[in-house]
């Protein structure tokens, strides 16, 4: 699944195809996958596109918003007679054939140009909301605070560690009430920048390292997102393009070869069900 550098990536591209063009056309082939038909969407314009989360929020003018979660294999790709965006799971071909088998809700608007949603295992969807109703939404999830934002700070983080300290480092990170958008890729990289074991309990952690895990998540998903995200086996980002991230990671994926700080062997454990690569010689 795309974490929040690489979400972040397919919202700016998005936001410059497609804001101010006016839908025409609406068609999902779906039902579980959307809860909106044609005569709620035609005529009304984008106004802008936005992220909470890993979610993509389409604003269109009516109070009307679209919430689009592409989930493990959804993707976006928008043509026009001059180019063809894709964000998210690449599907083979996905700007040669169009619509395809994969393709389940589609987007037309008044200037002749398109927004596909594609999803090989269906497990996305395209959902309408209004303001009050995506608001009521977001609260329901009870989701923590962007860790972009001026809401995560130091003092936060340790007061979410104080109320919590039995919890394994790594499921701390990827905890989306704690805070969201990180997931198992950058949750291995936040640890190794910290220098802690992800199977650590979060109340054993000293201040400092908690520091280390603050800066971390801001300093590694700002690179991520400047990098245009990161490509490990299925993610492209809003122009087709693999995210150049993948090339600064320190442990992700590279279980078996050799640290680059001490050259000792990359390791790898479940913690909470979930793969974690580390360093057992860098992480204590």
């Amino acid at each position: 699944m795309p974490e929040l550098p690489e979400v972040e990536t397919v919202k700016r591209g998005l936001e410059k195809a497609i804001v101010g063009k006016i839908i025409a056309d609406y068609a999902c082939d779906t039902p579980k996958m959307t809860n909106f038909s044609l005569k709620k969407v035609k005529g009304l314009k984008v106004i802008g596109v936005r992220r909470r989360a890993k979610m993509l929020i389409i604003d269109l003018t009516a109070d009307h918003h679209i919430l689009v979660h592409l989930k493990m294999t959804g993707q976006l790709v928008y043509r026009s007679q001059k180019k063809c965006l894709i964000g998210g799971h690449p599907i083979e071909k996905s700007c040669e054939i169009l619509p395809n088998k994969f393709t389940h809700a589609t987007f037309t608007f008044s200037d002749g140009t398109s927004l596909y949603y594609n999803d090989v295992r269906k497990f996305g969807w395209v959902r309408l909301y209004n303001s009050k109703e995506i608001v009521n939404y977001f609260t329901n999830l009870k989701l923590g605070p962007e860790p972009l934002s001026q809401e995560f700070t130091l003092a936060y983080l340790r007061q979410r560690i104080r109320q919590r300290p039995r919890n394994r480092v790594k499921q701390f990170i990827m905890d989306n009430t704690v805070l969201v958008g990180v997931g198992n890729l950058y949750s291995d990289e936040v640890c190794y920048y910290a220098k802690v074991r992800p199977d650590r309990k979060v109340g054993a952690l000293t201040d400092k390292e908690i520091k280390r895990i603050h800066d971390g998540i801001i300093k590694i998903l700002k690179a991520a997102i400047a990098s245009q995200g990161t490509t490990f086996s299925n993610y492209v980002n809003a122009d087709g393009e693999e995210g150049a991230y993948v090339k600064k990671l320190k442990v992700y994926g590279r279980y078996g070869k050799k640290c680059f700080k001490c050259k000792d062997v990359v390791e790898r454990m479940k913690v909470g069900g979930r793969t974690s690569s580390f360093c057992g010689s860098c992480q204590k």
